[in-house]
Formats: C-alpha cells, sequence, structure tokens
C-alpha cells in the first residue's frame, strides 16, 4: 500500500519559527492585559466623590410638628447637624436630605448657598456639617429624645447616603 504524499496536494504549513514568534506574541498581550487588571494599571475611574456620613448629632428639641423650617445650610458643626466626609478625589454638593422619625419620612432642602463637600486633602469643607439650628425644623410626627431616626441624603451626582441615630 502507497502513502499518501501531502506535498503533491498543495498543502503548506507554517514555518516552526514563524509559530512560535506568534504564540510568545499573544502570550506576551494576554499577560500584560491580565496583569493590567489584576495590579490596577487600566484604572476604570477617574475623579470621584466619596461621601459619608461620619456624624449625627440631632436633638428632639428642634425638630417638632409645630417647627416651621424644612431647610438645611451647612457651616461650622453646632446644635443639631450631621457630619459628611469625602475621602474622594472630586467634591460633591448636597441637594436635598430625608428624616424618618416615628416611621414618617420628612423631607429638607438646601436654604441659602451651596453646600459643598471638598475633596480629601482640601483646606476648608471637609469635613462639612449640615445644620438645622435656624428655626425648628418641621416634622411630622415630634421627635422624641432616646428614640431613633434614620434618613439620607442625596448629592449632586445622584448619590444617596443613609445615616441612622438617636435623638438627643
Amino acid at each position: 500500500m502507497k502513502m499518501p504524499n501531502f506535498h503533491s496536494r498543495g498543502r503548506r504549513a507554517i514555518s516552526p519559527i514563524v509559530a512560535t514568534v506568534l504564540i510568545v506574541a499573544v502570550t506576551l498581550v494576554a499577560s500584560v492585559a491580565i496583569a493590567g487588571f489584576v495590579f490596577g494599571i487600566f484604572a476604570s475611574q477617574g475623579n470621584t466623590a466619596q461621601v459619608a456620613v461620619t456624624a449625627t448629632a440631632l436633638k428632639a428639641a428642634d425638630f417638632i410638628a409645630a417647627g416651621t423650617s424644612t431647610g438645611f445650610s451647612c457651616g461650622a458643626a453646632t446644635g443639631s447637624y450631621l457630619t459628611l466626609t469625602n475621602s474622594g478625589t472630586a467634591q460633591a454638593s448636597i441637594t436635598s436630605m430625608t428624616l424618618v422619625v416615628a416611621g414618617v419620612s420628612n423631607t429638607f432642602a438646601l436654604t441659602g448657598a451651596n453646600c459643598v463637600v471638598a475633596a480629601v486633602g482640601a483646606a476648608a469643607n471637609n469635613p462639612q456639617s449640615m445644620l438645622f439650628v435656624a428655626v425648628l425644623g418641621k416634622v411630622t410626627v415630634n421627635a422624641v429624645a432616646g428614640n431613633a431616626f434614620t434618613g439620607t441624603v442625596t448629592t449632586n451626582t445622584g448619590a444617596i447616603l443613609i445615616y441612622a441615630g438617636t435623638f438627643q
């Protein structure tokens, strides 16, 4: 029996040297891509704000149904306040907040100038405090010292920060 001659059919293979170079090139590209994701060479985030509520000091006497204010301002921590800290590289502005008292949600809006929480390392406005001191905060149900509260703070980026605490 005669063995078929592969060269007579016109089939040609690539050179072993070319094949080796191609395999090494593909391996190099794959290893750089994997190393980039593992060691963070290819950053997927730019400048972002990383804001969190780091302290709550709300006095029950400042949040009553007979109150007249549904707003907050920003400044030095005095009276009833929430403290916000930004560990990110971009600033954020606070636009609104909610406070849940006895299971009922109450909405507060920013009054006055912007409430900016500066980026980490800034000389001012980090941390930033949200204040409820001008007039009594209007809520649906009177707050009681020792009772729990929860709420949210909304930033200009759409981030919603959750906080909780106990009325003083």
